[in-house]
């Protein structure tokens, strides 16, 4: 996909989903923007589709910052900030991987590329049809997406309060077993 793909197609439905009511436009439009960067690796020299195209940057990073603002920041910005980056940024690799060449989803322990091409043909249709596939990958690809990513933006606000109780509750257990182990080690 383009660049300007990645970045309508997320920036689209989080205002599908009125995400902007509660963290405003500026914020959507920088994610967008943000899902956007990780297509510099097709500028440099070797690396296309590989240093940033992985699930390294696109979910592991979003993740240890989605764990880091739920731990040690009480702001609802900042954590529906940081869920939102990590579906923007993951939904960049999903988009991806259903076009050619793929991506290489586990550089750098790996540079091979992966795709899914997922079409389905039906002769008949093949001369209504575009090269005769009544779904192709891009249609799975954004099927997908809408799925997993659209439908996370729509309940974003229960996401993060289901995400705070669970963090509370984190906490309390973290507690408890700072309490034992002094009583342990205490004798």
């Amino acid at each position: 996909m383009d660049s300007l793909f990645h970045f309508l197609f997320p920036v689209i439905g989080a205002l599908a989903a009125r995400v902007h009511v509660k963290h405003g436009l500026r914020t959507i439009l920088i994610l967008g923007l943000l899902a956007v960067i990780i297509d510099i690796d097709h500028y440099i020299y070797g690396f296309e589709r590989l240093l940033f195209h992985n699930i390294f940057f696109t979910v592991a990073l979003p993740l240890a910052i989605i764990a880091l603002v739920f731990i040690y920041k009480n702001d609802y910005y900042m954590k529906g900030f940081s869920v939102m980056l990590f579906l923007f940024l993951s939904s960049h690799l999903i988009l991806d991987v259903f076009t050619e060449p793929g991506v290489a989803v586990f550089y750098p322990l790996s540079s091979q590329y992966h795709t899914i091409n997922f079409n389905i043909y039906v002769p008949i249709l093949s001369r209504f049809a575009a090269k005769g596939a009544i779904i192709s990958s891009y249609g799975t690809g954004m099927l997908i997406f809408a799925i997993f990513i659209l439908l996370p933006c729509m309940f974003l606000d229960k996401i993060i309060v289901t995400m705070e109780s669970k963090h509370e509750n984190f906490e309390t257990a973290m507690k408890d077993v700072k309490k034992e182990m002094v009583k342990i080690l205490s004798g």
